[in-house]
């Protein structure tokens, strides 16, 4: 990526070919040089997802500062978040983490972007 400009662009272009996206607003972008900020809400097959990412661009690579990827099914229940709020020290990849199916079962999870999700939302199978 050169710049937030560019990861923002490809982000929506994911999105855009992403088979489970029905529709797609944008909440709040900026892009100023190699900082960026992106918070999309989607509409799923299956559900809702809300994306938020503030990150920046270091030697062409995108480096997340802070992140919340919020997945609940058609009735409004949480299937996932996905976030790197500092609030649970005792998690083994904190601060990074993933909320599982309910706000308090809190389980260890990699660092999550935007590419990685969309990724993972369009290799799952339709229900």
């Amino acid at each position: 990526m050169k710049d937030a400009s560019d990861y923002l662009a490809y982000i929506k272009a994911l999105i855009v070919v992403n088979p489970h996206v029905l529709h797609w607003s944008v909440i709040r972008e900026e892009a100023q040089g190699d900082m960026g900020l992106l918070r999309y809400k989607l509409t799923l097959d299956g559900g809702l997802l809300e994306m938020f990412e503030l990150f920046q661009i270091v030697e062409k690579k995108v480096k997340n500062l802070k992140y919340s990827f919020h997945l609940q099914d058609k009735s409004g229940n949480l299937l996932k978040r996905w976030d790197n709020a500092e609030h649970h020290p005792e998690i083994s990849t904190s601060p990074h983490h993933v909320h599982e199916g309910a706000e308090k079962n809190i389980q260890p999870h990699k660092p999550m972007n935007a590419q990685a999700l969309l990724t993972l939302l369009a290799a799952e199978q339709p229900e």
